[in-house]
C-alpha cells in the first residue's frame, strides 16, 4: 500500500492494494497448475489421445488451447443485470456443438482462428468500452497460455542428456488430483512411477529414451497407474485381466515356485529389517549349537556346517522354509510359454518398468544415510549403473570397474593374441553341462588398450559354439550376453554364495560362538562382522542349496552339474591376504594398480589390518599368548567348516591378525564386490544365471526369480562406519569387555583408540574414492564396491 502513487485516494488504497495483492500473488495460483496438469494428463491419456503425440511449436498453441476448451479453470462467468446475479456457463459454451462441432466433446485439434475466435475461457470477450476501466477479461490470460505452452514443449521435447552421469533428466511424477474437477475428466488418472527415472538403476536410460506419451501409454498398458503393492493383486489380478495389459499378462503365468520365491524373499527382507538396529552382543555360553544344516557334497569335498536357530520364533520360520523345500523339490519343468520371451525392444523396455513396479516398497523404516537399502524399493541401491549395458563400451566398463575385474589377465593364449593384450576370463563354468534346451555357460572377453588409455572389446571367445566372434558378427549380441552371464553366474555362485557366505562368514560365526566365550575379545570383536550370519546363511542354504531348489531353477545346470559347481568353489577355496591377492593377479603392474578393487581395496585393507593389529596386540602381545589361550586354539580348528581350516596357516599372533583382517574385509568389501549385481539384473538385456539359444535377454520368469533373489542383498543391515542415528550407532561398546569380562579398562582405552583411527581413516578413504569416481576422473564408471561409507558389517543374502 506504501508503494501506490500518491494520486491513489487515500480511501480507496486499502481496495487498491488488496486487488494488486490478489493480482499479481493469488491470480493463476490455482488455474496455472491445474492447466499443466490437465495438459499432461491428456497427453498420458490413451482414452483421450487416440494415438501418442509429440507437441511441437506449431501445434502447441492449439493444443493448450483444446485442453483449456475441454477442461477450463473456470466454470463460470458472473455478472449483474436488471438487478439479478447471472452466470454464463463457459463450460457449456466451450463445448457447444454448433461452436465446435459435432465432436464438440473430443480432444482434436481445430484451426487456431476458431480458438481466437469463439473460445471464452478466459473471458476475453468481456472487455470494457473503450475509455473505461471495467473490463472483466482475465488479465493474465496470454501469460497463462505461454506458461502452459512451455511447459508442455519441455515435457514433450524431453531428451536424455548425453552424459550418463547426469541426473538432469525430465522425471515424472504422482500430480494431484485437484479438488472440485469432475472424476470423469480425469478418472483414475495417476503416473506412478517413484523415482525410476532417476538414473541410478541399469535400463532407466530405455525408458528415458522414450518420448513422455509413449512412457505413458506403457505405463497404462501394463498396469501401473492403478496397481498395489501384493504380487497376486498386482500382477495377477489388475494387471492380468484386461486385454490392453500385454505384459503384465505375461508376468502372471510365472509358475508357482517363482512367485512363491518372489513372496518369501519380500517377507524375509521385511523380517530382517525389522531386526537391523537389534545388534546387542550375544552372552550365550559357548557350545554346539542345537542344530546343523548340513551341506553335504557326497565326498567330493567334506560336509560344511551351517548352524539353525533353536527358539521358537526360528522354528516356525524353518519350517515355513522347509515347506518352501518340499514345494520347491517337485519337477523342475523349463518349458516357457513363448509369451515370456522377451525379444524386443518394446518387450525390454516393459519388463524394466515391471521391474520396478513389482519390488516397490512402500511404509518401511527409512535406512541409514550410506545403507545399501531403499525407502522405496525391495532392491538395493545400484553403486553405479550403465547406461546401456550392451553397448561395446559397457564391456570394458564391466572389466575394468565392475564384476570382470576379478576375472582379468593378461592374454596367454596363442588364438587370441591377435586382438589384444587383456583378457576377461569367464570361462570356468565352460566345461559343465547344462539341461536341456540351455546353452552351457563360459566365454572369454578379449579387450585392447588404446594409446589413450581407454579399453576397447575386440573379441569374445564363445565357448559353447567353439566359436571367436568378432564386433559385426551375427553372433555378437549373443556372444557378449553369455559372457555377461557367464560372470554373474560364476560370482553369485561361486564367489558370493559358496566361499563368502557359506566357508568364510559361517566359519567365523561358528566357531567363535562354539569356543569362546561371551566376553573373550575375539568373539565380542566378530559378533560385530557377524551380525545375524547364521540365520541369513540357514536362509539361503534351504533355498538355493537343494536339488530343485530356486539355484538350480534360475540356473541351467542339472543338479549333479550344480553340486559339482559347489564342490569347484569349496575345493579351490584358497586363504590369501588382500596383497597376496595383488601380487598372484597377473596383469601389468600399471594395469591392476589402478583397478578399483585393488587401487581402493588395498587402502582399505591396510586400514583393517592396522585395527586388528592394534586390538590383538592389546590382548595377546605375543606368540607365547595366542598359544596358552586353549579356547583360541580350538576356535582354529573350525570344524564347521573344514575347507577353511585346511587353508589357513598354523595359529600365531600375526596369523590371527591376517586371519581376522581378511574375515572383516570379506565379510564388508569383498561381500560388496561380489554380492553386488543389481547393476547387471533389472534390465533383462544385463545379465542373467541361464541362456536359452538365439536369445540375448532374459525371459520374465527369470527375470523376476533372479531380482527375487537380489532383493535379499537390499535387506537394511547396521552399517561399518555408523551415521550415530537410531538403529545406525557405534559398535564400539560391543568390544567393551572391561566389567563383564575383567579385562584391563586401560586395553578398552586402547581399543577406542584404535577404532576412533579406523573410523576417521575410513571416511578419508571414502573421499579419494569419491575423487577417483568424479567425471574425468580416469573411471569409464563409478566403482563404490570398495567405498567403506557403505560397508554393512555382515553378509546380507
Amino acid at each position: 500500500k506504501e508503494k501506490l502513487p500518491a494520486d491513489v485516494p487515500a480511501g480507496d488504497r486499502d481496495m487498491v492494494a488488496q486487488a494488486m495483492l490478489e493480482m499479481f500473488v493469488f491470480a493463476g495460483g490455482l488455474s496455472v497448475p491445474l492447466t499443466i496438469h490437465c495438459a499432461v494428463s491428456v497427453l498420458f491419456r490413451q482414452d483421450l489421445l487416440a494415438s501418442p503425440v509429440k507437441v511441437d511449436e506449431g501445434y502447441v498453441e492449439a493444443f493448450v488451447y483444446e485442453v483449456t476448451r475441454l477442461f477450463p479453470a473456470v466454470q463460470g462467468f458472473c455478472y449483474w443485470k436488471d438487478g439479478q446475479r447471472q452466470v454464463l456457463s463457459l463450460n457449456a459454451a466451450l463445448r457447444d456443438p454448433a461452436v465446435w462441432g459435432e465432436d464438440a466433446n473430443r480432444f482434436t485439434r481445430k484451426p487456431l482462428d476458431l480458438y481466437r475466435r469463439n473460445h471464452v475461457g478466459f473471458a476475453s470477450q468481456a472487455t470494457s468500452a473503450p475509455g473505461t476501466f471495467d473490463s472483466k477479461a482475465c488479465p493474465g490470460a496470454q501469460l497463462t497460455m505461454d506458461v502452459v505452452q512451455a511447459f508442455v514443449l519441455a515435457v514433450s521435447a524431453w531428451h536424455p542428456t548425453s552424459d550418463p552421469r547426469s541426473l538432469v533428466y525430465w522425471s515424472p511424477m504422482k500430480l494431484p488430483k485437484p479438488a472440485g474437477v469432475h472424476k470423469k475428466w480425469f478418472g483414475d488418472f495417476s503416473l506412478e512411477v517413484q523415482d525410476w527415472l532417476d538414473g541410478d538403476q541399469t535400463g532407466e536410460n530405455l525408458l528415458r529414451q522414450m518420448e513422455p506419451v509413449e512412457l505413458g501409454r506403457l505405463l497404462h498398458r501394463i498396469g501401473m497407474a492403478d496397481a498395489n503393492d501384493s504380487y497376486l493383486g498386482s500382477l495377477m489380478g489388475k494387471m492380468g485381466p484386461k486385454s490392453d495389459r500385454e505384459a503384465g499378462v505375461k508376468l502372471a503365468t510365472c509358475n508357482s515356485t517363482t512367485r512363491l520365491f518372489y513372496e518369501l524373499s519380500r517377507k524375509r527382507f521385511k523380517e530382517l529389517s525389522s531386526r537391523a538396529g537389534s545388534t546387542e552382543p550375544d552372552e550365550s555360553l559357548p557350545g554346539p549349537f542345537a542344530r546343523y544344516f548340513e551341506l553335504n557334497f557326497e565326498g567330493a569335498s567334506p560336509t560344511i556346517r551351517l548352524p539353525v536357530g533353536a527358539s521358537l520364533k526360528k522354528k516356525i520360520r524353518d519350517a515355513v522354509a522347509n515347506l518352501m523345500g518340499d514345494i520347491l523339490s517337485g519337477r523342475l519343468n523349463d518349458d516357457l510359454d513363448e509369451s515370456m520371451l522377451v525379444r524386443t525392444l518394446g518387450q525390454r523396455q516393459a519388463a524394466i518398468m515391471l521391474c520396478q513396479q513389482a519390488f516397490v516398497r512402500t511404509g518401511g523404516a527409512i535406512p541409514p544415510p550410506h545403507s545399501n537399502a531403499r525407502p522405496d524399493s525391495y532392491l538395493p541401491k545400484p553403486k553405479c549403473s550403465f547406461w546401456d549395458i550392451t553397448l561395446d563400451e559397457s564391456q570394458a566398463a564391466i572389466a575394468r570397474c565392475g564384476m570382470g575385474q576379478l576375472y582379468l589377465r593378461s592374454n596367454d593364449q596363442a588364438h587370441l593374441q591377435a586382438y589384444g593384450d587383456i583378457l576377461c576370463d569367464a570361462s570356468a563354468l565352460a566345461d559343465f553341462e547344462v539341461r536341456p534346451g540351455f546353452e552351457r555357460m563360459g566365454a572369454i572377453a578379449v579387450f585392447r588398450r588404446q594409446a589413450s588409455g581407454a579399453w576397447s572389446i575386440t573379441a569374445v571367445d564363445w565357448k559353447h559354439a567353439g566359436e571367436l566372434v568378432k564386433p559385426g558378427d551375427d553372433n555378437w549380441e549373443h556372444a557378449k550376453w553369455v559372457w555377461r552371464c557367464s560372470l554373474v553366474t560364476y560370482m553369485t555362485s561361486v564367489n558370493h554364495l559358496v566361499r563368502t557366505h557359506w566357508i568364510v562368514a559361517n566359519a567365523l560365526s561358528t566357531s567363535a560362538r562354539e569356543f569362546l566365550g561371551p566376553f573373550h575379545p575375539i568373539r565380542r570383536l566378530l559378533q560385530v562382522f557377524t551380525y545375524n550370519t547364521p540365520s541369513i546363511n540357514h536362509n539361503s542354504a534351504l533355498s538355493l542349496f537343494p536339488e530343485s531348489g530356486m539355484l538350480q531353477r534360475m540356473t541351467s545346470f542339472p543338479y549333479s552339474e550344480l553340486q559339482r559347481v559347489f564342490v569347484h568353489a569349496a575345493e579351490t577355496f584358497e586363504f590369501k591376504t588382500w596383497p597376496q591377492e595383488y601380487e598372484a593377479v597377473k596383469l601389468p603392474q600399471d594395469v591392476k594398480s589402478r583397478l578399483p578393487i585393488f587401487q581402493d581395496g588395498l587402502e582399505v585393507y591396510a586400514g583393517f589390518q592396522d585395527f586388528m593389529t592394534g586390538y590383538v596386540s592389546t590382548y595377546y602381545p605375543n606368540d607365547e599368548s595366542v598359544r596358552l589361550d586353549a579356547a583360541l586354539q580350538e576356535y582354529w580348528k573350525f570344524p564347521c567348516v573344514p575347507q577353511y581350516a585346511a587353508a589357513l596357516p598354523a595359529l600365531s599372533r600375526q596369523a590371527l591378525i591376517d586371519q581376522l583382517t581378511r574375515g572383516a574385509f570379506d565379510v564388508t568389501a569383498y561381500h560388496e564386490l561380489v554380492g553386488y549385481v543389481v547393476a547387471y539384473t533389472t534390465d533383462p538385456a544385463g545379465a542373467a544365471l541361464q541362456v536359452r539359444p538365439g536369445l540375448d535377454m532374459a525371459d520374465l520368469q527369470e527375470f523376476l526369480a533372479v531380482n527375487s533373489l537380489v532383493a535379499g542383498t537390499g535387506t537394511p543391515m547396521p552399517m561399518l562406519v555408523p551415521s550415530g542415528e537410531p538403529g545406525d550407532e557405534d559398535w564400539l561398546y560391543q568390544l567393551d569387555c572391561t566389567v563383564k569380562g575383567g579385562q584391563d579398562p586401560r586395553k578398552f582405552q586402547e581399543v577406542s583408540r584404535c577404532y576412533r583411527i579406523l573410523m576417521e581413516r575410513f571416511k578419508q578413504i571414502s573421499k579419494t574414492i569419491e575423487k577417483r569416481n568424479a567425471p574425468g576422473a580416469g573411471r569409464e564408471i563409478p566403482c563404490a564396491v570398495m567405498d567403506p561409507m557403505s560397508f554393512e558389517r555382515s553378509v546380507s543374502l
